[in-house]
């Protein structure tokens, strides 16, 4: 490929090659020296993976910027009262007035500290266990912070250990009692429910077997001139109707048989069922917070 090289009057050399193409171009009176670019001081960075920022021009990049960074401000702001408020009404005792402070604290970013002293006010400065016993403040600690869950076993934790060693010296043997009381029943309702069952079947059998006999015979009164179709159709009828009452009474006997057998897998069916049923919550309430 041939290469020429032509010189410009004004100092500037073109490299071309043999089509005519621009390969190169040299500037003899441009300074050696690189010129430099000044770039503003201050630079606008996106936030990464932000879709609402995408495609702003710098002007509407720039406001909303600054929007957030009010909103971010005033929320700080906001957050700081709350804490404050709290703070006072804890060192005045009043525990039940400063809980709501921090929980709403809680709802703005930064608020770690608000989440210590909310748990303050609900043990009353780790006084008491019984507002620990709730589920919903159970599935809020599983959810606190380390520290939070550290703080509350250091200073709980013996109690809380010693209510569950109650717990299951009560829990242990009504468990025995109230199991076998309910293996008792289910044998007795399961022998209920399978008599029942087997007699609401029979008659509820015997029931179709006459409808068909009287739709089978009832076919036949108008193709023939005797009157034996319709006496037969008459007697099915009749024995359908009969056969109705005690398949209905078993229908319903049934019914309650298997609520019987239902309801007797409830602890909450008896008495003492009702009692385990409490002791195993609370031991379930107390594992949230024992148990990691």
């Amino acid at each position: 490929m041939e290469e020429r090289l032509m010189d410009d009057p004004r100092g500037i050399k073109v490299k071309r090659n043999a089509v005519g193409g621009v390969e190169d171009a040299t500037d003899e009176l441009a300074p050696e020296e690189e010129m430099e670019i000044e770039l503003p001081e201050e630079e606008i960075l996106l936030p990464e993976e932000d879709e609402d920022l995408i495609g702003l021009a710098p002007s509407q990049l720039e406001k909303e910027l600054a929007r957030r960074k009010k909103e971010a401000e005033e929320a700080a702001a906001e957050r700081d009262k709350l804490l404050a408020a709290g703070e006072k009404l804890l060192k005045q005792g009043k525990y039940e007035d400063a809980e709501p402070c921090f929980e709403q604290a809680l709802m703005y970013e930064g608020a770690e500290r608000a989440q210590e002293l909310l748990w303050v006010c609900r043990t009353r400065d780790y006084s008491q266990t019984e507002p620990l016993m709730d589920r919903d403040v159970a599935e809020e600690f599983r959810g606190a912070p380390e520290e939070v869950k550290a703080e509350l076993r250091k200073r709980l934790g013996g109690r809380l250990e010693e209510e569950r060693k109650e717990v299951l010296k009560d829990a242990e043997p009504l468990r025995k009692t109230v199991f076998d009381a309910q293996q008792s029943r289910r044998e007795a309702f399961g022998e209920n429910k399978r008599y029942y069952f087997i007699r609401f079947c029979v008659f509820a059998a015997l029931f179709c077997l006459c409808l068909i006999g009287a739709g089978a015979s009832s076919y036949f009164i108008v193709r023939v001139t005797d009157s034996v179709p319709a006496i037969v159709t008459i007697v099915f009828g009749a024995l359908a109707l009969l056969d109705l009452v005690p398949t209905v009474l078993y229908a319903r006997k049934l019914v309650v048989a298997q609520r019987l057998c239902r309801e007797n897998e409830e602890l909450s069916s008896t008495e003492d069922g009702e009692r385990l049923e409490e002791l195993e919550e609370t031991l379930e309430l107390l594992s949230a917070y024992l148990d990691d």
